[in-house]
């Protein structure tokens, strides 16, 4: 017989009540001591945070959504600062690719490219000049944070690099990154067409999670309601959100004429028609000239039709009652006749002003030591002389070369595969796009503008990638 004592039912019924007990005033003391929302979001994120670190693809996905549909999203509570979906996306990204590093299969390892010298190079400047220009203001964490974001963004491009490596890979971003644009286009688009109330209470209700409230999440040219309203989506910034659309717009529309595209064409047909909408309806003129120039370049280099497409377009622009008034705009802005086109101007002349004081590292991205001097102007280059100097512009100027420089040695061998070149003039369209838009606007590398920033390098890392795709491609290490 079993000397083993009678399981006592009492003994661990009173056992797990008082197990409950202590639990319940647990989680009531941490509810009263922290906020309630961050153990909510504790319980929600667990779960999702193991998801995404769980394979690099879903932490990749997890990017795309974030940076389209939820581009300025912050957690409602503060953790000592405030981190944004971004962040965490990223960190997740991250951690999932060391993960699979130090796992049985030992893939998707760095690769060696010129691009990824002249980005370190780039770090390195971008840090010294940080550290260069900290006494030319106070160092908020905001802006340590925002900086370290900018950073975090310019090496994520070396990771794009290590994570595609192939073309089944790449096409996989490409047709998430085209689904997601559609869906932020479409609701970029309802947004717009709603009454303005009812939009203003909507976005409004996004407050606890880092948004503006109040009329001004409605925007207009010149900020006037008299003029032609602009769509921004969930992006705040309608300028920014017409950059979103070009890169998606360009990245996609090479699929329209692959042979294998990434989903059924006529799904194709519908997502850009969304994009080019709602990239019309941003009224962001630099956006539309990008894509206008991206697809010009890409009807001349392989899709003839394309250019008779772009035509028809441009009549029915030329020919349409609705479209007058944004015709007249652009008509306004080539001859220098509005207010937003002269106020660029007067943007320049300050920074230049700047530029010529502070030739060589520039003043650094907390404040500039002079009173009659400021940073921020309407130019991706103007921005980065302003704050990294000379150096820094050439050192930008480097990265962009290689790349360019790449994809020059690689159109031969890459251009008799119809399905890598749709993804290979996507994704260099995308980076020529918002290149370009660059010119007249800030935001592909302003340090406000975290979301703008990981679009543009992430589709720097698959512009590089596309270019290993070919027999003669350098070996990964």
């Amino acid at each position: 017989m079993s000397n083993a004592p009678p399981f006592d039912v009492r003994s661990l019924s009173r056992s797990l009540v008082a197990l409950c007990i202590l639990a319940g005033l647990l989680v009531g003391a941490l509810a009263a001591l922290i906020n309630p929302l961050v153990l909510i979001g504790a319980a929600i994120a667990m779960p999702v945070g193991l998801w995404l670190i769980r394979d690099v693809n879903h932490a990749l996905f997890a990017l795309v959504v974030v940076i389209g549909v939820l581009p300025r999203f912050a957690l409602p509570a503060r953790l000592g600062f405030t981190p944004t979906f971004l962040d965490l996306v990223l960190a997740g990204l991250i951690v999932a690719w060391v993960l699979r590093r130090l796992g049985p299969r030992h893939d998707l390892p760095l690769r060696r490219t010129p691009a990824g010298v002249l980005i370190l190079l780039l770090v390195a400047v971008a840090l010294a000049t940080f550290t260069v220009g900290l006494p030319n203001g106070a160092l908020t964490p905001l802006v340590l944070r925002r900086f370290a974001e900018l950073v975090l963004s310019l090496l994520m491009a070396l990771l794009i690099v290590a994570i595609l490596p192939d073309l089944i890979s790449q096409e996989r971003v490409v047709r998430w990154t085209m689904l997601v644009g559609a869906l932020s286009a479409m609701i970029g688009i309802v947004l717009y067409a709603m009454p303005d109330d009812l939009t203003i209470r909507l976005l409004s209700a996004l407050r606890p999670f880092g948004y503006p409230a109040g009329p001004e999440v409605v925007r207009f040219i010149r900020d006037d309601p008299s003029l032609m309203q602009r769509a921004t989506g969930l992006w705040i910034d309608p300028n920014a959100f017409g950059g979103y659309l070009l890169v998606v717009g360009a990245l996609a529309l090479p699929q329209l004429f692959s042979p294998r595209p990434v989903v059924r064409r006529w799904l194709i047909v519908v997502c850009l028609s969304l994009i080019g909408v709602a990239l019309v309806l941003t009224v962001s003129r630099g956006a539309m000239l990008g894509f206008v120039l991206v697809a010009v370049l890409m009807g001349m280099l392989r899709y003839r039709r394309l250019l008779a497409l772009m035509m028809l377009v441009l009549m029915l622009a030329l020919a349409l009652p609705q479209t007058r008034e944004l015709v007249q705009h652009f008509a306004e802005g080539f001859q220098g006749r509005d207010l937003a086109t002269q106020m660029r101007f007067g943007e320049y002349k300050d920074a230049l002003r700047l530029i010529e004081r502070y030739p060589v590292l520039g003043v650094g991205f907390v404040g500039t030591p002079d009173v009659d001097l400021y940073i921020g102007v309407s130019s991706m280059y103007l921005l980065v002389a302003q704050q990294m100097g000379l150096l820094g512009l050439v050192a930008f100027a480097g990265v962009l070369v290689a790349v360019f420089a790449g994809a020059i040695r690689a159109w031969p061998a890459v251009s008799r595969d119809a399905r890598v070149t749709a993804v290979f003039l996507g994704a260099h369209g995308a980076v020529l796009g918002a290149l370009f838009s660059g010119i007249f606007d800030h935001y592909f590398f302003n340090i406000d503008f975290h979301n703008s920033v990981m679009l543009f390098w992430m589709m720097l890392g698959l512009a590089v990638s596309s270019q290993r795709l070919h027999p003669g491609a350098d070996p990964a290490v």
